[in-house]
């Protein structure tokens, strides 16, 4: 039972720090677009750069690595919301690979693409939301469907990895601007 909760406590401190890295990321994207809405400037590499460190981070964090496939294992009752993650996944992947091009666009033909280019970033923002909340489900259904034996195997490997991370400097994202 502890491993079970070892394993929960871990997800879920996960989750809060992805969270609170959407939200800083968040701010940072609400003050470009009003600055591209106010013809400022805006650093367009720096943003495009942010919100693909965001998905990377997304998609090597334990829900996307260890807890999902567990679940696809374990149990059918996770396949629709499962399913559903996996198009927002893929959804989020093609906006960040689309944000470059609209940047670009933006930059050369000015305010005619601005507003494309808000909405573009403004739905990103969206699909982070509804991501992290149903991998919040997700976490919940976990509890209930995965066997002991499978959190047992979980909670060695996050162990095992917050061991390794202990002898290694985290790199943070910092929010420098508000």
């Amino acid at each position: 039972m502890l491993t079970v909760t070892y394993s929960i406590v871990a997800l879920e401190l996960e989750q809060k720090k992805a969270r609170w890295t959407f939200s800083s990321l968040q701010k940072y994207i609400r003050n470009s677009i009003r600055n591209f809405r106010a013809a400022g400037g805006v650093d367009s590499e720096q943003l495009v750069k942010r919100i693909s460190q965001f998905e990377q981070y997304c998609q090597r964090r334990r829900m996307a690595v260890f807890l999902i496939p567990v679940l696809r294992k374990c149990t059918h009752e996770a396949d629709a919301l499962l399913d559903e993650l996996e198009k927002l996944n893929a959804a989020s992947v093609t906006l960040v690979k689309s944000l470059q091009q609209r940047l670009q666009l933006a930059l050369t033909k000015g305010a005619a693409m601005i507003e494309e280019l808000c909405a573009s970033l403004e739905q990103c923002c969206l699909n982070f939301c509804q991501r992290l909340s149903r991998e919040e489900e997700l976490v919940k259904l976990a509890e209930r469907v995965i066997p002991n034996e499978a959190w047992f195997g979980l909670a060695t490997i996050f162990l095992s990895e917050q061991a390794s991370k202990s002898r290694t400097p985290m790199l943070i994202m910092f929010d420098d601007e508000d």
